[in-house]
């Protein structure tokens, strides 16, 4: 995916992405992982916030990930990271993370309890969990709405 994609992405989600920044709750020392970051706006968005914790970025697509350290380098983000890999596998910090945050990413995982068991391992007692995903079709008028229309 190219620039344009990312910022079509973002774009697209936007009135979304404003529920899920106001129910972040970031704080400034949060360590915060950002599961299927793409392009890192959410991931920027929490970096700004916690100045004195970090946030780490995990995707799988790499063109998406060169997009986001791109923009991280360009807004000066020094606490900000990302990495490329599945977060079912990945080798996450055992209790490294304060807040795991995910815009549409979790929702895609062959094997979601694998998937759920490792970010759990990631996660440090207590911490929390915000991750925005769709509703099954049946609750999602945009879906049905293109279907009826098909």
């Amino acid at each position: 995916m190219g620039l344009d994609c990312a910022d079509f992405y973002d774009a697209e989600l936007r009135r979304h992405n404003e529920a899920l920044r106001a129910a972040l709750r970031v704080g400034p020392r949060d360590r915060v992982l950002d599961i299927g970051c793409g392009a890192g706006l959410t991931s920027r968005e929490a970096a700004r916030i916690a100045v004195d914790g970090g946030v780490l970025g995990v995707d799988v697509s790499a063109p998406m990930l060169e997009i986001a350290r791109r923009r991280s380098a360009e807004e000066g983000l020094r606490n900000v990271v990302f990495e490329q890999g599945d977060a079912q596998r990945h080798l996450f910090p055992a209790a490294g993370f304060d807040l795991s945050i995910s815009r549409f990413g979790v929702m895609f995982f062959a094997d979601p309890a694998a998937a759920f068991a490792n970010i759990a391992r990631a996660m440090r007692p207590g911490a929390r969990l915000v991750w925005m995903v769709w509703q099954g079709q049946d609750r999602n008028e945009w879906s049905t709405a293109i279907r009826q229309a098909l």
